[in-house]
């Protein structure tokens, strides 16, 4: 008797002592079924289905098909189609979209990553990360981080961060140079090798009309070309100038953002000259 006695208060003690330090069922539950955590535009998660990332925004749904790298981020507004920073890995100038399976992708918070290693003779082994990016409250930007590697002794790095977008006129501007004026770009698209920043501008006599702007960190671009067919233009930004070898990794960034095209000017040195001065990603 005295035996059971024992075993008896041990388990009352030991069940009191779980309520005490909030181990009991009816102390997890309310955590259970506490409201998540809200995320701001910048850390909003995507929402993926396979290799099909999208995100509703509150100007514009945008969509990102991993599948297919060199399109890039597909932002729909008012039947128009842009489509950002797209990541193309053939080498080759003007290169249609083509599918391009990713050997491991991931999603963590508002970054959205994809592992690419094209069947060439580079063997290139590429990471591009797609985020938002910070910038003023009307404005809606982007950011796709880029990184090359290759399994040989020495290899051609050269990759291209393309977007084809609905454009009337578009202007250039070396990020490098504070108080730089934008320079018209002529029909037939030659762009200056002092380039780092892309100015787009469209529907000038609408209403809600907006600007783009694509700026490549000016620390890592190799050149920018721009081919025009009617009011479409295909930007590509050439990144890693020089030859890759085995063992070391190379990364550059790329920005896009649309904003009003009244003091387009204003918001797109604003965001540049941000872009150009924040700190290298990581180089781990």
């Amino acid at each position: 008797m005295n035996h059971w006695m024992g075993v008896n208060e041990g388990s009352e003690i030991l069940s009191k002592a779980r309520r005490a330090l909030g181990g009991g069922r009816a102390h997890r539950q309310p955590t259970l079924q506490s409201p998540p955590m809200s995320h701001s535009p910048s850390t909003a998660v995507w929402s993926l289905t396979d290799t099909v990332a999208s995100r509703q925004l509150a100007t514009m749904p945008i969509e990102l098909d991993l599948n297919l790298p060199s399109r890039g981020i597909v932002a729909r507004r008012h039947g128009r189609d842009d489509q950002l920073l797209g990541v193309d890995l053939t080498a080759r100038e003007s290169a249609a979209d083509t599918t391009l399976r990713p050997v491991d992708h991931w999603l963590r918070g508002g970054d959205l990553a994809a592992v690419y290693e094209p069947a060439d003779a580079r063997h290139l082994r590429a990471t591009a990360m797609w985020r938002m990016h910070d910038g003023a409250t009307d404005v809606t930007g982007w950011e796709v981080v880029v990184s090359a590697q290759t399994s040989l002794l020495e290899s051609d790095a050269a990759v291209a961060v393309v977007s084809t977008v609905e454009a009337d006129d578009l202007l250039w501007n070396d990020g490098r140079q504070s108080h730089h004026a934008w320079q018209p770009i002529g029909t037939a698209g030659a762009v200056p090798d002092a380039a780092t920043c892309i100015l787009i501008r469209r529907d000038a006599v609408a209403a809600d009309a907006t600007s783009l702007l694509i700026a490549v960190h000016p620390a890592d671009h190799r050149r920018i070309i721009v081919t025009r067919s009617g009011h479409r233009a295909r930007i590509e930004c050439w990144l890693f100038s020089s030859a890759i070898e085995k063992g070391v990794l190379l990364r550059s960034r790329v920005l896009a953002a649309i904003g009003p095209a009244q003091a387009d000017t204003t918001w797109a040195e604003r965001l540049a000259a941000g872009f150009a001065a924040s700190p290298p990603p990581l180089t781990t």
